[in-house]
């Protein structure tokens, strides 16, 4: 009976070591995927994600996932992610705004 509880706590801290590894072993190839790039398709990737062009990086890596497997993460930090989510609502707000003032206008000229 001491065996099998045995047997049973090896399994789980070796399950438990290997989770740890393969998230510590993920989390170091994000945080280097750019210094320096492996490949071409990660120097445009990582090319892209430093010329503050979330559109473009998004569409090349959309494109071109099925052959290099690239991901959004590998190439952008939260704080980077976060802070071009607050340009784009930006940006939105001031077209949406424009769109009004452009409604208003026509209202106004008939």
């Amino acid at each position: 009976m001491n065996a099998s509880r045995s047997s049973h706590l090896e399994h789980i801290l070796s399950f438990a070591f290997a989770a740890w590894a393969v998230s510590a072993s993920l989390g170091a190839h994000a945080e280097y995927r750019c210094n320096p790039p492996p490949s071409q398709a990660d120097k445009k990737a990582c090319d892209l994600a430093k010329l503050d062009r979330p559109d473009e990086l998004r569409l090349f890596i959309q494109r071109t996932r099925a052959i290099y497997g690239l991901y959004m993460p590998d190439y952008v930090t939260e704080e980077d992610a976060r802070r071009w989510e607050v340009a784009r609502q930006s940006e939105e707000g001031k077209a949406l705004a424009k769109k009004d003032e452009q409604k208003q206008t026509k209202s106004a000229s008939r």
